[in-house]
């Protein structure tokens, strides 16, 4: 799975937090393309991977609200 603008947003608006369009670019460039490892195999995120993970970026904006 890869992040969209679309999915992006929703995420967040379910962890009910804003952040800079700086971060969410950051976000999208890194889990909105595929990524391949050192032998050149192409990995996949799963939903629960990119959730994890922005939830974890995001959390101290959360705080700060």
């Amino acid at each position: 799975m890869l992040l969209t603008k679309k999915g992006l947003r929703t995420i967040l608006e379910n962890l009910r937090v804003t952040v800079p369009a700086e971060l969410e670019q950051q976000l999208l460039a890194e889990y909105g393309n595929p990524v391949t490892d050192d032998e050149g195999h192409v990995l996949e995120y799963t939903e629960q991977d990119i959730y994890e993970q922005l939830r974890k970026r995001v959390l101290p904006y959360a705080r700060n609200q």
